[in-house]
């Protein structure tokens, strides 16, 4: 789905919706299932993806030309940080992760600004 490169995360919020509810899909669990077998950052699980947007997430704009225009960002239960890069669907307030990962140093610094 085109989302408009450069549309700030407000103009993003307001032509989709604020995240609301998470839509994963097989593209998501195939290319998780690759990224976890290479890389250990990558090892995030759906659940943990949810936790996170029931937990505290703290959103930002995903700069650069990207798919996925924000960052979900934020503990889950276990409070481990994981960074989940989101794309609009088709459904108001529903965004599809594209991906997801354990947040390094930048990441964690970032979520603690913004609180």
């Amino acid at each position: 789905m085109a989302t408009g490169r450069g549309q700030s995360l407000d103009g993003l919020f307001e032509a989709y919706g604020r995240v609301a509810e998470l839509d994963f899909d097989d593209a998501f669990a195939e290319h998780m299932a690759v990224e976890q077998r290479g890389y250990e950052k990558h090892r995030v699980s759906e659940q943990e993806i949810r936790e996170v947007l029931k937990e505290t997430p703290r959103f930002f704009e995903n700069i650069g030309e990207r798919r996925a225009p924000i960052i979900m960002l934020g503990p889950t239960r276990a409070g481990r940080i994981v960074v989940a890069p989101l794309e609009p669907t088709h459904r108001w307030g529903a965004w599809r992760p594209v991906t997801a990962f354990e947040a390094n140093a930048h990441h964690r610094q970032r979520y603690a600004e913004r609180g």
